[in-house]
């Protein structure tokens, strides 16, 4: 008996069936590869944009290379002992920021480098701040401003003993930590005939000349004041503090 022919309109049904999810499958894997390409290209836009910032060094290196250039430049910074004269420990921290800036420096690139190295240096040298007149200027206030708390202290000393004049030593008076730190103080009595002292002269010379503290003050018992840039006590033939 011969096999029974299928029905014709059940067979293109059939093949209906068969043929709709098969185009389903090719528009998925079409639209598939299309996501991976459009992804490809956006990776490899990503790597050149990144290799064109970022150097070949790993950022375990680069951090540890930043570890061991700021201690190195703290002690080429410091190596008078200047730099902590100066800023106490509390200016340590300040090397955070140097810390944070030679990592920068070693993760980016040659070019970037050069452009950030420049961008530091206009800053340094258009900042008032770094210069050494404006760092000296806070402690050469203080200077000051204890040579006068000095003569208030000696010319009231003066009004309580008038038959004695001023003393023979100077007497306490409290000075601002600024003032105690950068500067030497020194007591000098002008006697008459008789021996009373009749005048002074409170010198203050820099306690570390060898850090760029040059200025030297000395105030009268009228309350002028007088310095100099040499290497010794201001004298009354310096010039005058207009203050």
């Amino acid at each position: 008996m011969l096999p029974r022919a299928p029905h014709p309109v059940k067979t293109a049904r059939f093949r209906k069936r068969i043929q709709l999810p098969a185009f389903l499958l090719y528009a998925q894997v079409l639209a598939t590869r299309f996501q991976d390409k459009i992804g490809h290209m956006a990776t490899e836009a990503a790597q050149k944009t990144y290799s064109f910032i970022r150097s070949r060094m790993s950022w375990p290196k680069v951090i540890a290379w930043g570890a061991l250039a700021t201690p190195l430049l703290f002690v080429i910074v410091n190596w008078k002992g200047c730099w902590l004269f100066r800023h106490d420990f509390r200016g340590l921290l300040d090397f955070v920021y140097v810390f944070v800036w030679l990592v920068l420096f070693f993760a980016i690139r040659t070019r970037l480098r050069l452009l950030l190295l420049l961008v530091t240096i206009l800053v340094i040298l258009t900042d008032t701040r770094f210069g050494m007149v404006e760092m000296n200027a806070s402690a050469e206030s203080s200077c000051v401003q204890a040579l006068h708390q000095m003569q208030s202290s000696l010319g009231a000393y003066r009004v309580e003993h008038q038959e004695q004049g001023y003393p023979d030593a100077m007497p306490h008076v409290k000075l601002s930590f600024t003032a105690e730190k950068f500067y030497r103080f020194e007591y000098v009595p002008i006697r008459s005939v008789s021996g009373t002292v009749v005048g002074y002269l409170v010198q203050a010379t820099p306690a570390r000349r060898d850090c760029d503290f040059h200025r030297s003050f000395t105030i009268t018992d009228d309350g002028r004041v007088f310095w100099t840039l040499e290497p010794r006590a201001a004298m009354l033939s310096d010039a005058i503090l207009v203050e």
